[in-house]
């Protein structure tokens, strides 16, 4: 079987022993080729000219992201009736929020072992209503708020390879300074927040965690055909400090004014002459009055380890 590793041009020297690492393993298996790509245009021209080489992204999230919105533009991308490219996943990125939720390990040489021998499954993506694609999880409120407040912090930190706790820390910072939002939520059709009621935050969410462990949807199943959707209240300033603090540890459920729900499409609508910013995959886009966002089953298929599977969990209905 031939690879094409894509690797981000970007990361600098400091994982080049690894990324050897990872091609000398995949070439005990078939021959390799290594693509560092730095533009969306570099990553379509190595893509185009793969042939039938498995595509082996080595990086984090945001990697990740970048391939499948490459394959979108190639138009190769599944829909649940068409069957979608196969890809393999390193996880070298700073968070791995999407390697975690489909439990590869962060182990280079374990994760070859999935991509040579894991079994192949559907995994789903988001697309918002510009047609751009989320792999992990999209958010409005408090996640997008902590993202941008983390971003200096997370580039101070990770000079002393902490990086991860610059999310942590914008995450506290957005409960105690932001009072909320007042949204318009409709799940499938539904309204399920009327516009009233400050919400803390608004989420749809592929993979479980967001920002390098801020546990969002604990029981997503990224290929299951269904985003989980979570809606939180913003109430007192001491209960947002609290759900911000219970974001990092995965632990909101029990908290008052929060919900989860699932569902195949969001629509979120500002309710005041104001915007809201919004963050997917990371990446903080600019700030808009309205935004929609829909589940793309089976976009691509991914080698996972052995026992994932996608599953149904009894959440809220939208109604």
């Amino acid at each position: 079987m031939p690879y094409l590793m894509i690797v981000n041009d970007a990361a600098g020297t400091s994982t080049d022993d690894v990324v050897e690492d990872v091609r000398a393993a995949l070439a005990v298996h078939g021959e390799v080729e290594v693509a560092a790509t730095s533009s969306m245009d570099e990553l379509r021209e190595a893509l185009q000219g793969r042939g039938d080489a498995e595509v082996v992204v080595c990086g984090g999230d945001g990697s990740l992201h970048a391939v499948a919105t490459a394959l979108c533009m190639r138009d190769e991308l599944g829909d649940g009736e068409r069957e979608g490219p196969v890809l393999g996943i390193v996880p070298l990125g700073t968070g791995n929020d999407f390697a975690r939720s489909v439990n590869l390990s962060d182990d280079p040489v374990e994760a070859v072992r999935v991509v040579v021998e894991g079994p192949l499954r559907p995994i789903d993506v988001i697309r918002d209503d510009k047609a751009r694609v989320v792999v992990n999880a999209v958010h409005v409120g408090a996640g997008d708020e902590a993202g941008r407040l983390a971003k200096p912090w997370k580039e101070r930190l990770g000079t002393v390879g902490l990086g991860p706790l610059g999310y942590v820390v914008g995450t506290v910072l957005a409960g105690v300074r932001k009072a909320g939002w007042k949204l318009r939520v409709t799940v499938d059709g539904e309204v399920v927040a009327d516009g009233q009621t400050r919400l803390m935050q608004v989420g749809m969410a592929n993979g479980t965690s967001i920002g390098g462990g801020a546990v969002l949807a604990p029981d997503a199943a990224p290929g299951d055909g269904l985003g989980d959707i979570v809606i939180a209240e913003a109430r007192t300033r001491p209960q947002r400090l609290l759900y911000a603090l219970r974001l990092t540890s995965g632990d909101v459920e029990s908290l008052e004014g929060v919900r989860r729900l699932r569902g195949t499409e969001v629509r979120v609508e500002a309710m005041t002459d104001h915007g809201f910013g919004v963050n997917a995959d990371g990446e903080l886009l600019d700030p808009v009055r309205a935004t929609t966002w829909r589940v793309q089953p089976g976009a691509y298929r991914l080698h996972v380890p052995a026992g994932v599977e996608p599953t149904v969990t009894d959440l809220e209905p939208p109604a």
